[in-house]
C-alpha cells in the first residue's frame, strides 16, 4: 500500500482504489474545531477486506 499520510483527501482515495483497495473514510475533528478547507490523510490502517483513511480539515489559509 502506497505511503498517503499527509496527502488531500481525494488524491489519496483514488491511488488507493486504482490500488485495488476498499477505502472507508473516516472525518477526524478537534473539540473546539476550526474552519478548514484542506482535507487532508492523518492516519490509515488496513483491517480485512478494507483500508481506513482517517482525515481532518485544515486552515492553510493565512489571516491577515
Amino acid at each position: 500500500m502506497t505511503n498517503v499520510l499527509g496527502w488531500e483527501l481525494a488524491r489519496a482515495e483514488a491511488q488507493l482504489t486504482a490500488e485495488g483497495k476498499t477505502v472507508r473514510r473516516i472525518e477526524v475533528r478537534s473539540k473546539k474545531g476550526s474552519k478548514g478547507s484542506d482535507r487532508r490523510v492523518i492516519k490509515t490502517t488496513e483491517t480485512e477486506g478494507e483500508t481506513v483513511v482517517y482525515w481532518s480539515a485544515f486552515r492553510t489559509e493565512i489571516k491577515e
